[in-house]
């Protein structure tokens, strides 16, 4: 190596070292209002992913990998009563040795608690309203409160401040709950 490489080389490292690190998201979406996620949901549930599978299917005029899981609903926060279990699409996932990814959308984690927000396609599917906006997982405090958490997948979120996400991110689940069901759409 010489002097115009090692030079070079260590001022590569030294501008490294210098700049910010900084988080990065690889997709950017408008935040959606708690009304609005409320009103475009046809159901709202406590529920946990049991299974899944994935698949090709034709969306559009293109061929992508959508994943199918099976949730238990424990609760139905809003929407119709009675329902047990519901089969939600989510985009993206794996077949074979195959995958895709769809930057923002939500990923429901097998045997992972969430508030999930749901709406039928005109083709009578069930996915996430808002993508990944749809979707909180629930983790327990030390002392056991659940509390709703941005989905991992959530994207840089523009816009209103106070969108869903920033509103029911942190909230006790029983928080969440009563807000959900004050939503007037």
């Amino acid at each position: 190596m010489d002097r115009r490489q090692t030079l070079g080389l260590l001022g590569a490292l030294a501008a490294t070292l210098t700049l910010e690190a900084r988080t990065s998201r690889a997709s950017t979406a408008l935040a959606v209002s708690l009304k609005d996620l409320v009103s475009r949901s046809s159901r709202i549930a406590h529920a946990t992913p049991l299974e899944g599978f994935s698949r090709f299917e034709n969306i559009g005029d293109r061929r992508h990998i959508v994943t199918y899981s099976r949730l238990q609903v424990h609760e139905l926060l809003r929407g119709p009563s009675g329902e047990t279990e519901m089969l939600v699409r989510t985009l993206g996932g794996r077949v074979d040795n195959l995958g895709e990814i769809v930057h923002g959308e939500a990923v429901l984690a097998l045997n992972e608690a969430c508030v999930v927000f749901i709406h039928t396609t005109s083709e009578g599917i069930d996915q996430v309203t808002a993508m990944a906006q749809g979707h909180y997982p629930l983790t327990s405090d030390t002392d056991g409160t659940r509390r709703l958490t941005m989905s991992r997948a959530i994207p840089h979120l523009m816009g209103d401040p106070s969108g869903a996400a920033t509103r029911l991110s942190g909230l006790k689940f029983e928080e969440a709950r009563t807000l959900i069901r004050a939503v007037r759409p």
